[in-house]
């Protein structure tokens, strides 16, 4: 049984190639503009679609001391989670023109 679908007029299945999906995460570092190269440099390398992840450090965890909250090794040692997703996030005002401009 062959199966098909289609997304923005680009049809997927085992007959096709592959429909590729960036990830961006936070790696924006918080400045729109390198969101901007990020959906770039995915097309460049061939993704047909980016995937945002949106959240703000209240939808993920709380702010908290304790052990259990605070990292402890790699880059962001003696931070807590809380720290770390306020740093990382993707504003909730980004999403329309970051998807203007990846619809383009």
């Amino acid at each position: 049984m062959n199966k098909m679908i289609t997304i923005n007029g680009r049809r997927i299945g085992i007959d096709y190639s592959p429909y590729v999906i960036a990830e961006m995460s936070a790696n924006h570092n918080g400045d729109i503009d390198n969101a901007y190269k990020i959906i770039d440099m995915a097309k460049a390398a061939g993704a047909d679609a980016i995937k945002m992840q949106t959240y703000t450090p209240d939808t993920l965890t709380i702010d908290c001391d304790l052990p259990d909250f605070q990292l402890t090794d790699g880059l962001w040692a003696g931070r807590s989670l809380y720290q770390l997703y306020q740093e990382a996030y993707t504003p909730w005002e980004w999403h329309k023109p970051l998807f203007d401009y990846a619809k383009k």
